[in-house]
């Protein structure tokens, strides 16, 4: 895999949206999760079928798809524990977007 270091450029010149899709165990209340590049975040997607299928790669069919404010993907971001330090844009997965939240 060829991957491309963020910079803050490219932070800064891609705002994200506001609104995103978040995936959710109901039983539990644990959402999805991602690590990129030893980078921990809290797995988001523009698209609800990216969403979905993110759920069925992972074999976790049964988990919820939620529809979040980009405030509300940060509060639960920041409401995961250590590692999770962002929040992790994934609908392209070989380049996410990332928004640290600490």
């Amino acid at each position: 895999m060829n991957l491309k270091p963020i910079s803050i450029e490219d932070l800064l010149e891609s705002p994200f949206p506001a609104s995103f899709y978040v995936v959710q165990d109901p039983a539990t209340g644990r959402f999805g999760c991602y690590i990129h590049e030893r980078i921990h975040g809290l797995a988001c997607f523009e698209s609800q079928v990216n969403a979905n299928l993110f759920a069925t790669d992972f074999d976790v069919s049964d988990m919820t798809i939620r529809h979040v404010t980009f405030d509300e993907a940060r509060e639960i971001a920041k409401d995961r524990p250590t590692p999770v330090v962002c929040l992790m844009l994934l609908d392209n997965p070989a380049d996410p977007r990332l928004h640290f939240v600490r």
